[in-house]
């Protein structure tokens, strides 16, 4: 804990991390996609940085649901000369979506492709502005990734301003560096001589999710923080414990002390974090005990049921929507599967009852809507990017209406109500996964002239940070009370023969049935009481 710590250390670490992260998603785009790996361009830069980051960003697209056609064409531009035309993008975009909705590698789950995608393109940014130049780089970004000039500012892809990994220092360098000296031994004395202070800072430092713990260089930034942050802690009480009694060289030390701890503090906060990359910032914002358990719970519920290498309830990519411009003669039927079919027979019963699951390690709700003025609705639910969310009070993030602002014309045509049953350890754990993906994957099913179920459109919901912070809490807080604390426990509860009255049910629409059946116990609150 008290060791100095050298920018050399830190550079190492966090290049290594880089380049065992990217080799590993760099093989597995290989396996999932030989065609998008084979055509990858050859003058960006190393080869496991770009197919990483291509990886990586496609698996965002699919959580956002951005167009394919559009998704196709950047891959067709950022290929270069070694690309193809988009109608061949299109198949290889489709068939490595299809693959990356089973459950794949951990980085690659839902709660974790937004900062990995963000961070892995910041990464190939600042290791190409090494070589080429920032002025490249922004033509690079614009022409072959398709980030327009607005997004390159808005993520932060410029020269950095503030320190970067070569000005990484520990707690006690920096009290070195901006004190007259004695501070820092001062601070290793108080550390050594208070009983069992350094042993409980460390303690306290561990508590954290085990995926921060995983990355050494960023383990080093949260250690020398929890140091700083503590010390600076302790000698504040002295000084307000010691008042005018103290002697003057004793309370010069200690004020030189508080003052530089927060000034470190600051530094690391302020300055020195915003340099990293969103991926590692991610990972360093598991920094507290509550991110731990939730990490404890979401691994838990992973190993189950999103397992790497498992098959995943299938689910569509193009729906009625992307057929609109061809002729109806032209037009294939975007059938729902199966599982969607019996899933939308119990709830086309439930008035504005949705669905909510989650479907390899994504969040999905699926919404049954009638023809005329629902599915017009639904068409246009979300075209302008705006949504109307909102739960009863605080306590009841897990029970939401979605829909249209309040001021659209379609604001009573579509109201959808998706509920996670509190008293269900697994759906808690799926409004935990919610809660960190945070956006859903909506799809609208409506029937036709034959009785089958078509998928009308999917749009992608994203919630409001705070909406996702409740969710977490609550999420946490009945998980805790179910399994007594004890993360172990959760295995056993959401297993999938732990519920004896699924696990009676004959066939799957029996199984969608007894879900219901325990979902919704009361009726839709007054829409006059729900907070938006």
């Amino acid at each position: 804990m008290v060791a100095p710590t050298n920018s050399g250390k830190f550079r190492s670490l966090r290049r290594r991390w880089f380049e065992d992260l990217t080799e590993d998603l760099a093989i597995r785009l290989e396996r999932l996609s030989p065609a998008i790996a084979e055509a990858l361009p050859e003058d960006l830069g190393p080869y496991d940085l770009v197919a990483a980051t291509v990886l990586a960003r496609l698996a965002q697209t699919d959580m956002e649901r951005q167009e394919i056609a559009y998704v196709a064409g950047d891959l067709v531009r950022l290929s270069g000369a070694r690309g193809v035309h988009d109608p061949q993008r299109v198949g290889e975009v489709e068939d490595l979506w299809l693959a990356l909705r089973n459950p794949s590698a951990r980085l690659l789950q839902s709660w974790w492709r937004e900062p990995l995608g963000e961070g892995l393109l910041a990464r190939w940014a600042q290791t190409r502005a090494e070589k080429v130049g920032w002025p490249r780089v922004h033509q690079e970004l614009r022409e072959r990734w398709g980030v327009d000039s607005d997004g390159i500012w808005r993520r932060g892809l410029v020269p950095e301003e503030g320190p970067g990994e070569d000005d990484w220092c520990g707690y006690f360098e920096y009290l070195k560096a901006h004190t007259l000296g004695r501070e820092a031994e001062f601070a290793r004395i108080v550390l050594t001589q208070f009983d069992g202070l350094a042993e409980e800072i460390e303690a306290y430092a561990t508590e954290c999710a085990a995926e921060l713990a995983s990355v050494s260089h960023l383990m080093l930034v949260h250690r020398e923080y929890t140091l700083a942050e503590a010390l600076t802690t302790v000698i504040e009480g002295n000084l307000e414990a010691g008042g005018d009694t103290l002697p003057p060289d004793l309370r010069a030390n200690s004020e030189s002390i508080r003052d530089t701890g927060h000034a470190y503090l600051r530094w690391l906060k302020d300055e020195f974090v915003p340099r990293l990359t969103p991926l590692e910032r991610a990972h360093l914002a598991l920094d507290s005990p509550e991110a731990a358990r939730c990490g404890a719970y979401l691994r838990q519920y992973s190993a189950i049921w999103c397992a790497d290498g498992d098959p995943a309830l299938p689910t569509l990519v193009f729906t009625e929507e992307d057929y609109a411009p061809l002729k109806p003669a032209e037009r294939p039927r975007a059938v729902a599967p199966d599982w969607m079919g019996m899933v939308a027979e119990v709830f086309s019963e439930a008035g504005q009852h949705g669905w909510t699951g989650t479907v390899g390690s994504q969040p999905w709700w699926l919404y049954v809507v009638e023809g005329g003025l629902e599915s017009a609705a639904a068409l246009r639910f979300k075209q302008d990017g705006a949504v109307r969310i909102g739960h009863r009070t605080l306590d009841d993030p897990h029970d939401m209406l979605v829909g249209f602002p309040a001021t659209d014309p379609d604001a009573q045509n579509l109201i959808m109500r998706f509920r996670y049953d509190e008293d269900d350890a697994h759906k808690m754990c799926e409004l935990l996964v919610l809660s960190r993906t945070g956006r859903a994957q909506l799809g609208f099913l409506v029937r036709d002239a034959t009785g089958a179920y078509r998928m009308l459109r999917t749009v992608s919901v994203a919630l409001p940070p705070a909406l996702r912070e409740n969710m977490r809490g609550k999420a946490l807080r009945a998980l805790d009370a179910m399994t007594g604390g004890d993360v172990r426990k959760l295995g056993v509860l959401i297993a999938p023969w732990a519920d004896a009255d699924l696990a009676a049910a004959d066939t799957p629409q029996e199984v969608v049935e007894a879900e219901q059946t325990t979902l919704f116990d009361d009726g839709l609150f007054p829409r006059g009481d729900t907070l938006f």
